[in-house]
Order: C-alpha cells, then sequence, then structure tokens
C-alpha cells in the first residue's frame, strides 16, 4: 500500500483507500490507496491497459467499486447522490463525439446542470461567460461543437468542467489524439487550474506521455501489475530503474533545467536477462 502525506494543515480533496476492481475475474486494481492534496497535478501512468482509465473512472462512480472505500472532501462516494458527486467532481473523457448541432455555449453552459432546477439563472450565464473568456473561447462561442477540431472540443469540455465549479478534475487520456501544440496547451490549462491557490482544487490526469507528465505534473502515481508501483514527485518517482521495471525499455533520464522536472530518453528495448 502506497499513501502519501498531504500539505501541512490542509485535508486531501481525495482519498482512496484499499480499492480493488474487476471485470469479472480480471482483475485490473489491487489494493489501491493514495490521498491528494489541493492543488495538486497528479498525473497517472502506466502501460496501455494497466489500469489508468478504471481508477479514474472509480473515482466518479462510473465503476462502482465493491471493495475500498474513495473519499472526495472527507464523504465516501457511495453516500454522495449523483448531483451532489457532480458539485465536486468534474469528468473529462477522452474523446467527445457527436454529431448533434450544440453551440458551444451551450456545452459549456451543461456544466451548470448541477446547480440548475427549471431555469437557467443570470448567475449560471456569467459565470459561463467568465470561462469562456478565461480560456479564450470567444470565437468559438456560437460554433457547433461537431465542427471543432479535437484540440478545440478538448478545450471546450475542459471550459465544461470549469463551469461545473469542482474542487477535483479527473480527466482521462486529455491530449492522446492531438499535436504537439494543442497536447501542450491543454496541460498548461489544466496546470493553471490547479495552481491558482485561491481555488484549493486538483486535477487527477490519466497519462501516457511519460515527459508531459514529468514536465507538468507535481506527482506520478504509476499503476503496476495492478498496483501502485510508486506515488511521489517527478523527479523521485522517474527514475532508470522505474522505466526499466514498469515500461521494459532502457533509458537515460536528462534534466529539464527550467524545470528540474526529468526528462527521459528511451534508448532500446530492456535486454532479456
Amino acid at each position: 500500500m502506497v499513501k502519501q502525506s498531504t500539505k501541512k494543515g490542509s485535508k486531501p480533496l481525495v482519498e482512496v483507500s484499499n480499492l480493488n476492481f474487476a471485470y469479472g475475474k480480471n482483475k485490473i486494481l489491487s489494493d489501491i490507496s493514495f490521498a491528494v492534496e489541493p492543488n495538486c497535478f497528479v498525473a497517472v501512468l502506466g502501460i496501455n491497459g494497466t489500469g489508468k482509465s478504471t481508477l479514474i473512472k472509480c473515482l466518479n462512480k462510473i465503476n462502482r467499486i465493491k471493495e475500498g472505500e474513495v473519499r472526495i472532501l472527507e464523504q465516501p462516494i457511495e453516500d454522495l447522490p449523483i448531483n451532489e458527486l457532480a458539485k465536486k467532481v468534474a469528468y473529462v473523457p477522452q474523446n467527445v463525439s457527436t454529431s448533434f448541432p450544440i453551440d458551444v455555449y451551450d456545452v459549456i453552459l451543461l456544466g451548470r446542470r448541477p446547480y440548475l432546477t427549471w431555469n437557467v439563472g443570470e448567475s449560471d450565464r456569467k459565470i459561463v461567460a467568465k470561462v469562456i473568456e478565461k480560456l479564450k473561447l470567444e470565437e468559438f462561442a456560437f460554433r457547433k461543437f461537431h465542427t471543432l477540431s479535437g484540440g478545440e472540443q478538448q478545450k471546450v469540455m475542459i471550459a465544461k468542467a470549469i463551469a461545473q465549479q469542482p474542487q477535483v478534475y479527473l480527466f482521462d487520456e486529455p491530449t492522446s489524439s492531438l499535436d504537439l501544440f494543442s497536447q501542450y496547451d491543454i496541460l498548461s490549462q489544466i496546470k493553471g487550474l490547479v495552481s491558482d491557490e485561491s481555488n484549493a482544487c486538483s486535477a487527477i490526469v490519466a497519462m501516457h506521455d511519460i515527459n508531459l507528465a514529468s514536465k507538468f505534473a507535481d506527482k506520478i502515481l504509476i499503476i503496476h501489475d495492478c498496483k501502485i508501483y510508486c506515488y511521489d514527485k517527478p523527479s523521485s518517482a522517474l527514475n532508470i530503474s522505474t522505466i526499466s521495471e514498469v515500461y521494459g525499455v532502457d533509458a537515460e533520464i536528462l534534466t529539464n533545467e527550467e524545470s528540474d522536472s526529468p526528462i527521459i530518453n528511451v534508448l532500446r528495448p530492456k535486454k532479456e536477462e
């Protein structure tokens, strides 16, 4: 079991204890325990099929857990009605595809659904307007969502999540199909969200690019053989031994002079002993 302490004086936004999850007889996650403090970008890494997306979905009741516990702001998620959970947690899936002709503005407004009764209030519209301005989406606001590029759609989904005003953001491979500029832009937006100390929120992001995770994440959580292999800051988590054992490659570790984050240069597949 791996569990990280939180910042002194702060309560964790997310606490996972002894989580187990399986699809039928196929065990995916085993004895998963960790905590996420406020203002933290956690990158979840591991080889394909290792359970990154499964973990993200367990934190939002998409996957119903039968063993272990997940707490959001100290409340067990099983005790939270979906509408109340949506006020605390925003989930952005890997891909959102639709041919339904809905304006970008209305997609973002959907983030206010947990707070609405019968009508959309003026306060809700002001929140959406501020989010559109913050993410510089004015030129897209009244375009149809399905006509946007992949990067533009992903930014709109982040805007919808921000309009939801949660304290926990869950992202499932948010940059998997994007070009390099869009990858950097999206992760910069997520990093900006959690770095704002006036808003005690955090993000848990399933990723596959180790170097992007190293650059943007405050902590790296690596899943290997169904368990947490390590959970630490990038400079400690991403070392030659970890890369070799988890990813099966030989690599060298360089240092990003701007951020002191490690840069992984893959050399070759690891030789069989």
